[in-house]
């Protein structure tokens, strides 16, 4: 295996984990560039771990995929490392399989991850002893946000289970609402408006909720609470010309951990910063 390969799959020395998903997001990136600049190396990576992600990913006996190679739970980050990038592979390679794949991974989350009172997800789900983390986790619920849109690109209408997704888009969008604060935005504990307010969650969901409008798939007035979210943000966390209040790294433990994470300027919150902002500009695109 080519050692750039073998680095994005996570197998270069110093990985916390074999196979680690963080590493695979990458391949979501160069599909983007290839679809822009068509250079055959840039299908070559991410097509590669595509392959990976789909014969060498643990999986449950419901085809869910593990956080890294020899785990057995769900986190709600992995969905966004994995469905964006099989969803678009989906396509660019004419392999149906890979987007009925994403579509799996979202609905078997949503099966056994989402409160039944507040419909947002848990942060983690252990499918061989059955529990679940008992936090609702702000940025984890803006990375289900974000796969939900990105994955609603590919799949046609008449695919079998679009009506599932659909649903689960519409209802999750509302539960997301009734989770926003009255000043906009979203917390570190999604479902705590006592937790920091934290602007990766904020961002990330402004990005879902947008983008999911955009395509048709909720309606116009779901953009509402991304405007508000969007606007709140600019007021707030982008200081010249940084985007702060992003919590660090933050693993599914204990309700101290969530509250103790410092805040500060990440690489995921700048990155769902300026994915929230490109959604925003198609929408003032329309209306200039």
């Amino acid at each position: 295996m080519p050692k750039g390969i073998e680095r994005l799959l996570g197998n270069q020395a110093g990985s916390e984990h074999m196979g680690y998903c963080g590493h695979w997001v990458c391949g979501t990136a160069l599909l983007y560039l290839y679809e822009a600049r068509p250079k055959p190396e840039y299908l070559l990576t991410a097509s590669e771990i595509g392959s990976f992600i789909r014969a060498g990913a643990s999986r449950s006996p419901e085809g869910a995929i593990g956080h890294w190679v020899g785990n057995y739970q769900i986190w709600v980050d992995t969905l966004d490392m994995t469905c964006p990038l099989l969803s678009r592979l989906s396509r660019v390679e004419s392999k149906p399989a890979y987007v009925d794949d994403a579509v799996n991974q979202l609905l078997v989350a949503a099966r056994h991850m989402r409160d039944s009172h507040t419909g947002l997800f848990y942060h983690m789900w252990d499918w061989q002893f059955d529990p679940r983390s008992p936090e609702q986790w702000g940025r984890g619920n803006g990375w289900v946000a974000m796969s939900l849109a990105d994955t609603f690109e590919f799949p046609p209408k008449n695919h079998s289970r679009y009506r599932e997704m659909k649903s689960l888009a519409e209802s999750y969008s509302h539960s997301l609402a009734n989770a926003q604060d009255g000043d906009g935005v979203w917390h570190t504990l999604i479902n705590d408006p006592a937790s920091p307010a934290e602007c990766s969650a904020t961002t990330m969901i402004c990005y879902g909720l947008l983008k999911l409008a955009r395509l048709g798939v909720l309606p116009a007035k779901c953009r509402q609470a991304a405007r508000r979210g969007w606007q709140a943000t600019n007021e707030r966390w982008v200081k010249d010309g940084r985007v702060v209040g992003v919590s660090e790294g933050t693993g599914p433990e204990s309700r101290e951990h969530y509250l103790e994470r410092k805040m500060g300027s990440y690489t995921w919150g700048t990155g769902s910063y300026l994915m929230a902002g490109a959604e925003a500009d198609r929408l003032s695109a329309i209306h200039r």
